[in-house]
């Protein structure tokens, strides 16, 4: 009789919660998890067949279920109690630091193939100075904060098979080897997938090398904090409770803070950084205004020097850098922007381009197989 009970009573709230699911509306997007949640599919019998529809159904319940935030959280405490080191996707390392599972599939390896033959095509068309700047991951260069007994795939092989997969034209960035060297320093954030701004300072010497440029000296930038209570996507999918903080600086000087103009997808302003967004969840976006398909810089560098970089997110945080170097800098993200590119290097005087990503992002973008 109990198990009866206790069955009826199951399946009433479980029913409830289903109809509540599609009675109740939900955002379109997660200011939590700082991303756009499923949209509800559109039937086709050949959708069904093929089991496309129930996955993205299944994926659209999952994005939208009442009280998602609340089931996350509940169930990241519980597996907390329960000694567990992942939740969500997200490895609970040491010292604060949080990391998502990095995977490398066959799948994804033939997509890199893929990549590397559409980036080789789209630099034929053009006889620019061109750099790529693959930047491994967090897990890769701290490992040594992971969960005893769990390993990560080791990304710098990725990174030199896929450069050894480059027209010889292209100018291939090792990052790896400093930040290797430097990993004890604060260089990625403990929270979110983005590197700190000594980090990318790092990163952008290596550039500088590689351009034939003077990098800026770090004693020549204001390091200022302009938030410590930032908690990025990594933290948003474990939800681990009394996580640590992550603090952003960023590096200020009068080529940065003083630019000509920033131009947007949807307004023109004179700065790279926006303090809104200090305010908000999605605290990174202080940086370049968050994902554009477009942003134009205007520096008071006169030196003739317009650079393209065609980016991921890791850009942003170097926009800081790159304003010390160069006349102009146009950032372009592929996945929003789908114009012709070898036209657009032309129509802007374009004298050099750098194409600027995380491996973790590379290997699944799906956005830098349509540049042309």
């Amino acid at each position: 009789m109990k198990n009866k009970i206790f069955f009826i009573v199951f399946m009433f709230v479980w029913i409830t919660l289903i109809v509540l699911n599609f009675i109740v509306k939900s955002d379109a997007f997660s200011e939590q998890e700082n991303r756009y949640l499923a949209k509800l599919p559109t039937f086709t019998l050949e959708k069904l067949f093929n089991g496309t529809y129930q996955e993205e159904l299944d994926t659209y319940i999952n994005d939208h279920f009442i009280f998602r935030n609340a089931w996350i959280k509940i169930k990241s405490e519980s597996e907390i109690l329960l000694g567990k080191d992942e939740n969500n996707g997200v490895y609970i390392g040491k010292d604060g630091y949080l990391f998502e599972k990095f995977e490398y599939k066959e799948n994804e390896k033939e997509h890199l193939e893929k990549v590397a033959n559409t980036i080789n095509q789209f630099i034929s068309n053009t006889e620019l100075p061109t750099y790529f700047m693959l930047i491994p991951n967090s897990i890769y260069i701290n490992q040594d904060k992971l969960p005893d007994n769990v390993t990560t795939y080791n990304q710098n092989d990725i990174i030199n098979n896929f450069y050894s997969k480059l027209d010889g034209k292209i100018k291939t960035i090792n990052v790896t080897d400093i930040l290797m060297e430097n990993k004890d320093k604060y260089i990625y954030f403990k929270t979110d997938h983005h590197m700190t701004s000594l980090g990318t300072y790092l990163t952008y010497t290596k550039l500088c090398e590689a351009a034939n440029l003077e990098a800026e000296d770090l004693s020549n930038f204001e390091v200022k904090t302009v938030s410590d209570s930032f908690l990025g996507t990594f933290d948003s999918k474990a939800q681990v409770p009394n996580q640590e903080k992550d603090k952003i600086e960023v590096y200020i000087n009068e080529k940065n803070s003083n630019i000509k103009s920033a131009e947007y997808d949807n307004e023109t302003t004179q700065s790279i950084f926006n303090s809104e967004y200090l305010e908000k969840k999605d605290k990174y976006s202080y940086f370049l205004n968050g994902n554009n398909a477009k942003v134009v810089i205007k520096t008071n560098v006169e030196n003739g020097k317009k650079l393209l970089v065609i980016k991921d997110s890791y850009a942003h945080i170097m926009a800081q850098f790159l304003c010390q170097n160069f006349e102009e800098i146009h950032f372009i993200d592929p996945r929003y922007y789908k114009a012709s590119l070898t036209e657009y290097a032309t129509q802007n005087n374009i004298t050099e381009i750098l194409f600027l990503y995380n491996t973790s992002n590379l290997v699944s973008d799906l956005g830098i197989l349509s540049i042309h």
